[in-house]
């Protein structure tokens, strides 16, 4: 797996910040029209207070 930088950091779905690649964080994967759509978020608190 590649270094990610600050640049391609993927940012949490509900408070923005940059979400690291650790246990704490979140996927929620679905499926419309047939394309993958991928939320990512910093950890259960986070994805918890989502609203979709």
């Amino acid at each position: 797996m590649a270094d990610s930088t600050d640049e391609d950091a993927i940012e949490c779905r509900q408070c923005g910040d940059p979400v690291e690649s650790t246990t704490d964080r979140r996927v929620v994967t679905t499926v419309e029209d047939g394309q993958t759509e991928y939320e990512y978020f910093c950890d259960d608190d986070c994805l918890g207070d989502w609203n979709p």
